[in-house]
């Protein structure tokens, strides 16, 4: 009985600890669109398509030193390319391209954070983008797409209803973004955050 009331206990206490960030995702209505970053990304078989993720990054704890966006996993594979894989902005500050780090003042000063990302490694089939640019009545021919020119269908709210089946197959892969955290002391942590697409 006394083991019992010890794991009990034990379980009680673990389930209350609290992470010293809280991550979540809030379904953005940032436009997400189509467009080729890099020559030759637009395939016969496939098209780039940027998804904008947004996450309100909250601080749990005052013993927070340094808080870093440190590496996205998408399909498995860990994008560390704060340029060519994602984008990261300010909610408050759309234009304006930023490494997401913050120091202690920082955090002392702002307790919520919400950034953008900008996922640029997400390619969907020529079929897939050819009926996306038809639902959003779009006149566009890949063809004639340039290096850098820009598709913008919709936001991603608006999106994802539109688009289930897309977004069902995003789904399939765990994919996660993950942030690096100092606390007081100099302990390090990585805390992760599923993405639910």
């Amino acid at each position: 009985m006394k083991k019992l009331v010890t794991f009990i206990f034990l379980t009680f206490i673990s389930c209350n600890v609290k992470e010293p960030i809280s991550i979540k995702e809030i379904i953005s209505d940032e436009i997400v669109t189509i467009r080729p970053d890099y020559p030759k990304t637009v395939t016969k078989d496939s098209v780039p398509i940027t998804i904008p993720l947004e996450f309100e990054i909250t601080s749990n704890t005052k013993d927070l030193r340094k808080l870093n966006l440190y590496f996205i996993s998408i399909n498995n594979e860990r994008l560390l390319d704060d340029i060519a894989d994602y984008q990261t902005y300010y909610k408050e500050n759309k234009t304006e391209r930023i490494f997401f780090s913050l120091n202690k003042d920082e955090l002392e000063v702002k307790k919520k954070n919400h950034i953008i990302i900008k996922l640029r490694t997400q390619m969907i089939s020529r079929k897939d983008a050819e009926i996306i640019l038809k639902k959003y009545n779009i006149k566009r021919s890949f063809e004639n797409l340039k290096f850098r020119d820009t598709i913008k269908l919709t936001g991603y709210n608006q999106f994802r209803k539109d688009n289930p089946t897309l977004i069902e197959g995003f789904r399939k892969v765990n994919d996660s973004i993950v942030f690096s955290i100092l606390l007081k002391g100099g302990e390090r942590i990585h805390v992760s955050q599923k993405i639910s697409w």
